[in-house]
């Protein structure tokens, strides 16, 4: 059953810095290659970045949803909305790129459950599809807000 009361939870802010080798990380699982072949460098290569006109290593335009992961949230979210991780499904993502976020940022991820609601036909087992709608904010160690991601999960 959807407990509808988790809408607007809160969960705690989580702050971290933002590191050189998760970047690289991400950009090779991702394959974000240049024309080479090769990880683009301005992903793992200081120089390369300020030469491309970033003032430091860039995170890569997805990146967003590892401080989703790196901090502890799936895990998190699974035992507070007491979601079964068996019948999980990510549905969707979607990004709101509101300024740049380099490696050596000190990231707070502050995230909330902005919906949850039933759909379709009831299974055989007589239950809905259940969706979750988390938003996370991203901020920097300036205080400015950098991203928003909204990320819709379903269970089956």
């Amino acid at each position: 059953m959807v407990d509808k009361t988790k809408v607007g939870f809160e969960f705690p802010a989580y702050t971290m810095r933002v590191e050189e080798a998760k970047i690289a990380e991400f950009a090779a699982a991702v394959a974000l290659k240049d024309n080479t072949n090769e990880i683009n460098p301005i992903y793992c290569d200081a120089e390369a970045a300020k030469k491309a006109g970033y003032r430091g290593i860039p995170v890569p335009p997805t990146f967003m949803t590892s401080f989703f992961f790196l901090t502890g949230g799936l895990k998190e979210i699974i035992r507070t909305l007491n979601i079964d991780l068996g019948r999980l499904l990510h549905s969707e993502e979607e990004y709101e790129y509101l300024g740049q976020i380099y490696a050596g940022d000190v990231i707070t991820r502050k995230m909330r459950v902005v919906d949850i609601y039933e759909r379709g036909k009831k299974d055989r087992g007589g239950r809905f599809v259940n969706v979750t709608v988390l938003e996370t904010e991203v901020i920097n160690q300036q205080g400015k807000l950098v991203g928003k991601v909204r990320s819709t999960m379903v269970e089956r």
